[in-house]
């Protein structure tokens, strides 16, 4: 099953917990990569500064889900202020699309 997390970040000392722990996250991506099918920062504008993130799964449970977020290095060191999960669903016309990421 799909699953979708939304993820906002705090405003105040954002930045340093990016900054001290970005590698540490992108390596926490790249181990779950099978799990998380699409990753990626989310911004007001192309050029902004990051605000939050969104990544899409291929998992059994919401469980699983909550699992996989709850150790990535920006969750513990409490960059995220706010975390929506979201079963997702296809919609019709775009069954055949693929998400999982392309080796």
């Amino acid at each position: 099953m799909r699953w979708v997390a939304l993820f906002e970040d705090k405003t105040e000392g954002a930045a340093d917990i990016r900054a001290r722990f970005t590698d540490a996250h992108q390596a926490y991506l790249r181990a779950n990569r099978g799990k998380i099918v699409l990753a990626g920062a989310m911004r007001a504008d192309p050029d902004g500064k990051p605000v939050g993130g969104l990544w899409v799964f291929e998992a059994d449970s919401r469980q699983e889900v909550e699992d996989i977020i709850r150790q990535d290095p920006f969750q513990r060191e409490g960059l995220r202020a706010v975390t929506r999960i979201y079963a997702w669903g296809t919609a019709p016309g775009y069954e055949d699309v693929a998400i999982a990421p392309k080796d």
